[in-house]
């Protein structure tokens, strides 16, 4: 399993499901849509990889943390 250090702002998909505490599968998942209720991230692809700044996990966990208070 590899290990994240703050330092690297680019994670390939088993770093952020690592970063997320989720499984690689599921973060797969909800990166092409597949689980209903949930936004996808924002991501990059280059060839059948996909990378994904730390940043943006980030900002897609405050604003799903956001739009979810706001249904209540």
């Amino acid at each position: 399993m590899p290990t994240i250090t703050p330092a690297e702002p680019i994670l390939t998909l088993e770093e952020a499901a690592e970063y997320l505490r989720v499984s690689k599968a599921h973060l797969s998942n909800v990166i092409n849509g597949k689980v209903p209720g949930v936004r996808p991230p924002r991501v990059f692809r280059v060839g059948r990889r996909i990378l994904i700044r730390r940043e943006w996990l980030d900002r897609w966990i405050e604003e799903g943390h956001l739009e979810a208070t706001s249904e209540w």
